[in-house]
């Protein structure tokens, strides 16, 4: 048996054939798990290259375990024992990435890929020769189709469009493309080239390879069956002591006062980021990277990164390190023990850390770290600013629901960028950095914006509970003068985490609430869940309250009244002398924006100009825009796509749903995942009467939203 560390390059390059055995699974890796993380990690590499010439970062993508076999003809031959999705997926990548390059103009660049993929003709004698990777019988027919296919390949053409092995061509390839344009047509040939160079030495495989004679079933069971994966704070730990053992240092004692904490109740915990749960500790270590190297950095690249960094580019020793990593560990524990605090004031770094995860969000923490660095002295005052602008940066753009996907890589540049800078102008720096993103996939949200967008937000549909529960916090804290460098006029902020989102108009309000005809009732549903019409309640009043009417001795204006203390509640029990109405709402909903607008202030006269918003895709187009722009009409059929559900149909309602037999759904998606009871693009799921998609309308939308 032979273990070796191989690049692409390495494994694909000389003629052979890899196949898959037929025992094994059919190909199951998916864009949400899979291909997304490793087109993001290629993407970064690549993009580091381009920034810092010379640099030879290395994605691990995992072991391999190959066994020769005997080959009927001049091939050498291989069976794929461990690997065969990583193998099968790379094999995608490289081929789907030559089209791009192809469809691009880089043929030259394009020509060094063929060579990862496809076997000379003279080495050939049948034509399943060609491919240097072989699947299993279940996806050798799409495999063979795609692979194969003409360039520029049309997608939705091929025999087996649905296979997971063509999506993911079809991935790889769109985003490869985006990637070669993404600096200008002038960068296309630099980039191409450098994505050519990463995909063939970028990446790294542990490969074993078998003799014919070794036992590889029991080498299958003990890398697949046996044991716990290590972490990549277990890695690190492995790494470190070594380290500190070959310099003579007290392993023991060091143990116990520098790294015994990471193996706590506190740091083993697992959380979810991302797509795939992490150990706290392999976290914590992951954004100390990205804070001290200014590099966005995969959680799956910890170890190897963290092991550049103490091999090339750390001074001092390595129980300095220890110290450090130890000292700033301690900070971080305090910052996310005490915003779990529902009682008592925070400090603003506390309150920003509860407020970015109450909207799932790690990205502050490596700047904190990077702020708290020991021996970097930024002062206080600098330290709350760029806490204050990063806060208001994450919270506006997760109010307006944009996508996250590149902000860590604004984070990273953000840090590098102003490490040396001097500390007492960090937030200064750092505001007006931000304010200069003008990308769709990193701006910083002006107010007019939030406004516009947030006026008619279903936003109890729209945004998670936590997250909601939030921002009507914030609402609720500016009210009590928590806002800004105002002081508080209030001797307590609200708890947090701890009541419960009431609608004031009752979801159910027919029995209660009746109007006089069919306009008012939709005028009134599309109220229910504006932001203007939630609050905050105790658990027990919100049962007490909960569909009752407004008015009266039992109603919830009472109730609110003689039960109640929030200052959300009191301008709603003080307005609404005579009744809630739609109104009401609306001057609410103004109110409770603008509270969060001066909560997430942006520097003066800022506006949020985006360069490429004709371009982007807005998370929250909705049906009911569509609508607004007579792209769909109200009563219109739309019919499921063909498949196992062919002959479905969906009635486009006055409000923007879409009814389903006898069920109403916000989106379309939500309607495609009740009929296949699994997540579905609903977009691309219905179809309306003359042909085109839904998704096609959508492109419309958008196209005349950019001319305008």
């Amino acid at each position: 048996m032979e273990t070796l560390v191989r690049t692409p390059r390495d494994v694909f390059m000389l003629p052979q054939r890899l196949l898959v055995p037929l025992f094994q699974r059919p190909y199951v890796w998916n864009e949400e798990n899979q291909w997304r993380l490793l087109w993001d990690d290629v993407r970064r590499q690549a993009e580091v290259r381009l920034e810092s010439p010379g640099t030879e970062g290395n994605h691990f993508l995992g072991a391999i375990v190959l066994q020769h076999s005997k080959s009927p003809g001049l091939l050498p031959q291989r069976t794929i024992i461990d690997g065969q999705q990583r193998l099968t997926t790379l094999q995608l990548l490289l081929d789907a990435a030559h089209a791009a390059l192809t469809e691009a103009g880089e043929v030259d660049s394009a020509a060094w890929l063929t060579d990862l993929t496809t076997n000379a003709k003279r080495y050939t004698s049948r034509p399943e020769d060609q491919f240097k990777v072989w699947p299993t019988n279940r996806d050798r027919a799409a495999y063979n189709e795609v692979m194969a296919a003409a360039i520029p390949i049309d997608y939705e053409a091929l025999e087996h469009r649905k296979s997971l092995i063509v999506q993911a061509h079809a991935y790889f390839s769109g985003v490869a493309q985006v990637w070669l344009a993404a600096a200008g047509s002038e960068h296309v040939g630099p980039r191409g080239a450098q994505l050519v160079q990463t995909l063939m030495t970028g990446i790294q495989l542990v490969v074993i390879d078998l003799d014919t004679n070794e036992d590889s079933q029991e080498i299958f069971e003990t890398l697949n069956a046996r044991g716990t994966p290590l972490t990549a704070a277990d890695l690190i730990k492995n790494l470190v002591f070594q380290r500190l053992a070959s310099d003579g240092g007290d392993t023991e004692q060091a143990y116990r006062d520098y790294w015994a904490l990471f193996e706590t109740e506190f740091w083993e915990k697992q959380l979810s980021v991302g797509r795939y749960p992490v150990a706290r500790s392999s976290l914590f270590l992951n954004q100390w990277l990205v804070a001290r190297t200014g590099e966005e950095v995969s959680p799956r690249a910890t170890f190897s990164r963290f092991k550049h960094y103490v091999e090339r580019e750390m001074s001092g020793s390595i129980l300095g390190l220890l110290q450090v990593l130890n000292k700033q560990a301690l900070q971080y524990q305090s910052w996310v023990v005490d915003a779990a605090l529902r009682d008592g004031d925070l400090d603003p770094t506390t309150m920003a850390v509860y407020r970015t995860q109450a909207t799932g969000l790690e990205l502050l923490k490596p700047i904190l770290l990077w702020l708290h660095e020991p021996g970097l002295d930024v002062p206080a005052a600098a330290r709350q600013q760029v806490v204050r602008v990063v806060e208001s940066w994450l919270m506006r753009r997760s109010l307006l629901r944009l996508p996250s996907g590149d902000l860590g890589r604004v984070v990273a540049d953000l840090i590098r960028a102003h490490r040396d800078t001097d500390p007492a102008l960090a937030g200064e720096r750092v505001s007006a950095y931000l304010a200069r993103l003008d990308s769709m996939s990193t701006y910083w949200p002006g107010d007019d914006e939030i406004r516009q967008t947030l006026t008619d937000l279903a936003a109890y549909r729209r945004y998670p509970r936590t997250r909601l529960r939030m921002y009507l916090e914030a609402a609720e804290d500016h009210a009590r003068g928590y806002s800004g460098t105002g002081h508080a006029l209030a001797h307590a902020r609200v708890r947090r985490d701890a009541l419960n989102i009431e609608h004031v108009l009752p979801q159910r309000w027919r029995q209660h609430w009746p109007v006089a005809d069919p306009a008012a009732e939709i005028a009134r549903d599309a109220h229910v869940h504006l932001l203007g019409n939630l609050t905050l309640l105790t658990g027990s009043l919100n049962s007490v309250v909960s569909n009752g009417p407004w008015n009266g001795p039992d109603g919830k204006r009472t109730h609110l009244h003689t039960n109640d203390v929030l200052l959300l509640n009191r301008w709603i029990v003080d307005s609404g002398t005579d009744a809630w109405n739609e109104d009401l709402i609306d001057a609410r909903t103004e109110r409770v924006v603008a509270s969060l607008l001066d909560t997430w202030r942006v520097p003066e006269s800022h506006q949020g100009q985006v360069k490429d918003r004709g371009e982007a895709e807005p998370s929250w187009v909705e049906l009911k825009d569509l609508m607004a722009a007579g792209l769909l009409q109200p009563g219109q059929m739309l019919r499921a796509r063909a498949g196992d559900h062919e002959g479905t149909t969906a009635t486009v309602l006055p409000d923007g749903r879409l009814r389903v037999g006898d069920r109403d759904f916000t989106s379309p998606s939500g309607a495609g995942h009740h009929l296949r009871h699994r997540a579905t693009n609903g977009w691309h799921f219905w179809v309306l009467e003359d042909g085109r998609r839904l998704n096609d309308v959508r492109a419309e939308f958008r196209r005349q939203l950019a001319a305008e």
